[in-house]
């Protein structure tokens, strides 16, 4: 499985690195229609307060599945995203046995 993981205005924090690493390894044990899965960690401001986003993007079965998650910290938006995707990951493959 490909991975690609890119910050914007951030720097990439160990601790955000080993959790990526983490989830794209259960991905792959459970998700082998995942070709690749690309991340995206970006700080920016909203008014006066920082904002985090986290941006993940996976290929599976040719086809891209993406969110986009926003939050004060970034580790809480770095694992609502990743939830979010295993979410979305659940349901490609369910709507797939129906097909």
């Amino acid at each position: 499985m490909d991975l690609d993981i890119q910050t914007e205005h951030t720097l990439l924090r160990p601790e955000w690195h080993d959790q990526i690493h983490a989830w794209v390894a259960r991905c792959a044990r459970f998700h082998p229609e995942v070709a690749g899965i690309d991340v995206t960690l970006r700080h920016g401001e909203s008014g006066r307060h920082p904002e985090e986003e986290v941006d993940v993007e996976a290929i599976a079965d040719r086809r891209s599945l993406r969110v986009a998650k926003h939050a004060e910290l970034m580790s809480v938006a770095l694992h609502d995203a990743l939830d979010a995707l295993e979410h979305e990951l659940l349901v490609h493959e369910a709507m797939g046995r129906r097909v």
